[in-house]
């Protein structure tokens, strides 16, 4: 049953509805690319942020801990505290030919609201703002003060956050927190992740002659690109399985608790994913627990993002001098980043890849919360 309290906010929510809306426009509006690094436009979504804080009543603030700037925010002084998670980075909308609408600008289409961010994270940060002004009113009849932080790198790894933690390690202390989003399946039952996976990321280039040059030469000229192809094909099989052995090394056996808490997951949420996305069948032929197994115990490799040559319209009969990957491995518990880089790299020089650069754009280690930790 509904109470008056949750009547009046409810009603609150539905009355300022289309001005809510509005923020996440705003939101949507800041081209906030962490991975683009352009400074101006980082600095310019953390003040939008702040304002949109102090507009329903925080106490808000932005800090720098050497990277993009991270907003803080308190609001109410109840002895009861719960602390909130968003990031209002996003990731390059590339490729934009994709796009049927412009990644910056909201459109909405048949109920859907669309943009570069909606669903991951500016959405909700609009919707949890929308919540909290409603319930603003009400902190201290219910003895609540909520804490909020937004960073701005979350999409290329968190580097700095883990500064600002240190720094504010007695602020972050609170009774309850919500992370950056939540889920709910489709018999509507809310889902409560108990951890995320860590993740390398790294970009491999390979260089051959020092300027692209006519395929004419192509007899003479060794190119990068057949060297990084054969490469490629020792990491994975056809099927989509791993083949290096050290991706499954000092993984931490979780116990048969995770284990039976993912037959309680909507298996049927797979088969509705794969006809969403258009494909007959996920790789290695994986389907029911043991996808969801693999989803969310193991770890997994990734290539992101190739390119090499010359890939504009019409034809360009080159050899190319350059060749990249970007590569995502996810990390289980157990693992360390470390180790997996070290690795990767001693797998490169084994392979005649030695003279291989090696950019590491993210690394961090994976969370988990076993369910009958307290």
């Amino acid at each position: 049953m509904v109470s008056d309290l949750e009547k009046r906010i409810l009603e609150y929510i539905e009355a300022n509805y289309r001005r809510f809306i509005n923020i996440l426009s705003d939101l949507i509006g800041i081209e906030t690319v962490s991975a683009w690094k352009d400074n101006n436009v980082m600095k310019k979504g953390a003040e939008v942020v702040a304002t949109l804080l102090k507009d329903i009543g925080f106490r808000a603030e932005i800090r720098s801990y050497g990277g993009h700037p991270i907003v803080l925010g308190e609001l109410g002084k109840g002895p009861k505290s719960i602390l909130i998670y968003n990031h209002y980075d996003v990731q390059p909308p590339d490729p934009l030919e994709l796009w049927s609408t412009r990644p910056f600008e909201l459109v909405e289409k048949d109920g859907k609201l669309y943009g570069r961010g909606v669903a991951d994270n500016k959405g909700n940060i609009a919707a949890r703002l929308g919540a909290i002004e409603a319930l603003a009113p009400y902190l201290d009849e219910l003895g609540l003060k909520i804490k909020y932080i937004i960073e701005g790198e979350e999409e290329i790894g968190s580097p700095t956050l883990h500064k600002a933690v240190e720094d504010l390690k007695q602020w972050l202390k609170a009774d309850g927190g919500f992370w950056e989003t939540g889920y709910v399946d489709r018999r509507d039952r809310l889902r409560i992740p108990l951890g995320f996976k860590g993740m390398v990321y790294i970009e491999v280039i390979l260089r051959g002659a020092s300027r692209d040059v006519h395929s004419g030469l192509a007899p003479l000229i060794p190119n990068p690109v057949w060297r990084l192809a054969k490469f490629l094909t020792l990491l994975k099989d056809p099927n989509g399985r791993i083949l290096v052995p050290w991706i499954y090394e000092d993984i931490e056996h979780l116990g048969s608790e995770a284990e039976e808490l993912l037959k309680e997951l909507d298996i049927e949420e797979l088969e509705k994913l794969k006809k969403e996305l258009g494909i007959r069948e996920f790789a290695e032929g994986l389907n029911g627990f043991k996808a969801l197994r693999k989803l969310h115990l193991e770890p997994s490799l990734n290539i992101s993002g190739l390119y090499a040559g010359y890939t504009g319209k019409g034809s360009k009969t080159i050899v190319p001098s350059l060749v990249g990957v970007k590569i995502d491995i996810r990390l289980v518990p157990g693992q360390k980043p470390s180790k997996i880089i070290d690795r990767f790299k001693e797998f490169l020089k084994e392979n005649g890849l030695g003279d291989a650069e090696i950019i590491i754009h993210g690394a961090y280690p994976s969370g988990y919360t076993r369910p009958s930790e307290k």
